[in-house]
């Protein structure tokens, strides 16, 4: 019999809808900080980016390609 594994939310920063790693955030702040460190170095390089960062809520973090 296989136990079914309650699995929790966590958070993940993406750009473009894409990972930009592999980390999983547990808590929303700190996906926050991670998403405004990512955004404060595209300012430098490609401004039209900076929109296309995103914080996502998921239970299946690597489903998001």
């Amino acid at each position: 019999m296989i136990k079914e594994q309650s699995q929790k939310s966590v958070y993940v920063v993406t750009r473009n809808q894409r990972r930009i790693e592999d980390t999983n955030y547990t808590s929303l702040s700190d996906a926050e900080f991670r998403a405004d460190k990512l955004r404060a170095a595209l300012k430098n390089y490609d401004p039209s980016d900076v929109k296309r960062v995103a914080v996502v809520k998921t239970q299946k973090p690597y489903r998001i390609r």
